[in-house]
């Protein structure tokens, strides 16, 4: 059974121009409330290329992201360094499923682009939200 997660280190160089054509930088806004409106810490799971995780630095905060893609990350390590964002944004490469970092690690932890729809078994899910949960601090 495939577990949702392939392909994407394939998709790395078309996953931004994909986006640019259909979801373009509409839910940004949306995700830079929803930052502002907490103290510390935000975890992005699935980060990818840093569409997300960039625009949330460059508004302020603290942002760490996790993806198991070594070509996403590749790809986000480089527009980090080009926007000099290295002190607000830490990319890790990771399973979501098992998230490295210390209980309550995080204000915020935020899945925008349906990475948990990758995880293909309920209780592969359930076991991943329960992680979720322990790395948040409220």
């Amino acid at each position: 059974m495939a577990e949702g997660h392939e392909g994407w280190d394939d998709y790395a160089e078309y996953y931004d121009w994909e986006n640019a054509q259909t979801v373009g930088r509409r839910d940004i806004a949306f995700w830079q409330r929803i930052a502002s409106s907490v103290d510390g810490a935000i975890l992005e799971l699935g980060c990818g290329t840093g569409r997300v995780a960039i625009p949330l630095a460059r508004s302020g905060s603290r942002v760490i992201g996790i993806d198991r893609s070594a070509s996403m990350l590749a790809r986000a390590g480089q527009r980090v360094k080009r926007a000099k964002l290295g002190a607000t944004l830490q990319l890790i490469r990771g399973d979501i499923r098992h998230l490295p970092f210390p209980d309550m690690s995080f204000s915020l932890v935020m899945a925008p682009y349906g990475i948990l729809q990758s995880l293909l078994d309920e209780r592969v899910l359930a076991e991943t939200l329960r992680d979720v949960r322990r790395v948040l601090t409220a």
